[in-house]
């Protein structure tokens, strides 16, 4: 018997037998399977744009209250007349029952340093100086709820750091090991990353998280086509290569979408994704075991980088969720309406164990599916032994699709059927549909 379900912008599904033999795999592909648990789905987004700006007003509450969040992040140090940016943030979070990672900033420096720069400075690296400082961070957030882990690592892609990240992490974990430690990051990025992975899962990895990020859309990233495949092939492949790393590591990964433009000096860097083109990032990265969606970002606003001499050196634009007149855009109602089927989601998959994923352009010889018919990618779920359910997603973000999919079947003894089971599956355009077998 299957059955899907249809909060994800699945338009139905047809089930029926086939007499006749199956479909030739469209190719081989070694996955390993994690088999890790997925627990409770974080939903977020960062909140910063610009670097010299902080408004926080009662309309921007209500409109992050209203996306159906349940996570907020930031990276910018400011004060103000009501605290700092932080302390306004974490207290509004908790107020909102959701989750926060806090930074550490020392006194005296730039808005740039980011609290990465304890994996970067030696005089953090000392074993003392980290404990007194997790301490004196924990006493100061443990009372807001909201206060959620750490952040200890922002695109540290050189090898030369990944030593002092490990005494980082293991001082967390000595110090307060309810809370995990966070890093951000594009995983291709990193010199020798799974050097990498060992250093930031080395202790505590049950509960430490990463966060991957990985823009596609650029200015002149196209919208259907074989070089719009190729470019989605890219983020796939980033996904693949975050959760094959996690895999026996009991870590966490979240997936940090695109939702944002950006220009620079005048020109299009980034152009901003379709509602279809999120949904679709969202889709993939569940098919790959995220257990976190963060879109990137909330505000529009401007950001100035400057040379060794203080001279604007680059000035970047960008348009997030909601406009410069913090007015929401297409994509905040694109993103309401995603939320709320994902909360939905979360109630069968926070149960669920990732065993891995499938392409349909790639398809590997597994005990669970013959072939499949149009571009999709499958990510497959259940407990800890046994495939339940499959995550199928459209890799078309420009029209609908109808996947096909030939399915070996068990019959009561646990042997296989020789007749395969056709499963008919038709998608939004990046669409996404959940199906149990």
């Amino acid at each position: 018997m299957f059955k899907t379900y249809n909060f994800i912008l699945s338009f139905y599904v047809i089930v029926f037998s086939v007499s006749c033999g199956a479909l030739n795999p469209t190719g081989s592909m070694q996955y390993e399977p994690s088999r890790l648990p997925m627990g409770p789905l974080t939903i977020g987004t960062w909140l910063p744009a610009g670097m010299n700006e902080f408004r926080f007003t009662e309309s921007d509450q209500e409109l992050l209250a209203g996306l159906g969040l349940n996570s907020i992040q930031w990276l910018q140090r400011f004060i103000d007349e009501n605290g700092t940016a932080e302390e306004q943030l974490l207290s509004f979070a908790s107020r909102q029952g959701w989750n926060m990672p806090v930074y550490f900033e020392p006194p005296g420096w730039t808005n740039y340093d980011k609290l990465h720069n304890w994996a970067l400075r030696g005089e953090f690296v000392n074993h003392d100086s980290l404990r007194m400082l997790v301490q004196d961070l924990h006493r100061k957030w443990k009372d807001q709820s909201a206060f959620s882990g750490y952040l200890i690592g922002h695109e540290d892609y050189h090898e030369n750091y990944y030593s002092s990240l490990s005494s980082v992490v293991r001082v967390i974990d000595e110090v307060d090991p309810t809370y995990p430690a966070y890093t951000v990051g594009r995983f291709q990025d990193y010199q020798k990353n799974r050097l990498f992975l060992v250093s930031f899962f080395e202790s505590a990895g049950e509960h430490n998280v990463f966060q991957h990020e990985h823009y596609v859309f650029r200015g002149s990233f196209p919208t259907e086509g074989k070089k719009f495949q190729k470019r989605i092939d890219e983020l796939v492949s980033g996904y693949d290569q975050v959760s094959r790393g996690i895999a026996g590591r009991s870590g966490r990964w979240h997936a940090i979408i695109q939702v944002q433009s950006e220009e620079r000096n005048g020109r299009v860097y980034y152009r901003k994704p379709s509602p279809a083109e999120i949904r679709m990032q969202v889709g993939l990265a569940l098919s790959r075991g995220a257990t976190g969606i963060i879109y990137f970002l909330y505000s529009s606003g401007v950001e100035e980088l400057f040379d060794t001499e203080g001279v604007v050196d680059e000035t970047r634009v960008y348009e997030g969720i909601v406009d410069k007149q913090r007015m929401p855009t297409e994509s905040y109602f694109a993103i309401k309406q995603i939320n709320q089927e994902l909360v939905e989601l979360d109630m069968e998959l926070v149960n669920f164990h990732f065993h891995g994923a499938l392409s349909s352009r790639n398809l590997l010889d597994n005990q669970f599916i013959l072939s499949i018919m149009g571009i999709a990618e499958v990510g497959l779920f259940g407990d800890q032994e046994n495939v339940t359910h499959l995550l199928i997603v459209n890799r078309w973000s420009h029209k609908p699709q109808k996947i096909l999919l030939q399915l070996r079947v068990k019959g009561d003894a646990g042997q296989p059927i020789a007749t395969p089971r056709a499963v008919e599956v038709r998608l939004a355009p990046g669409g996404f549909t959940l199906l149990a077998l």
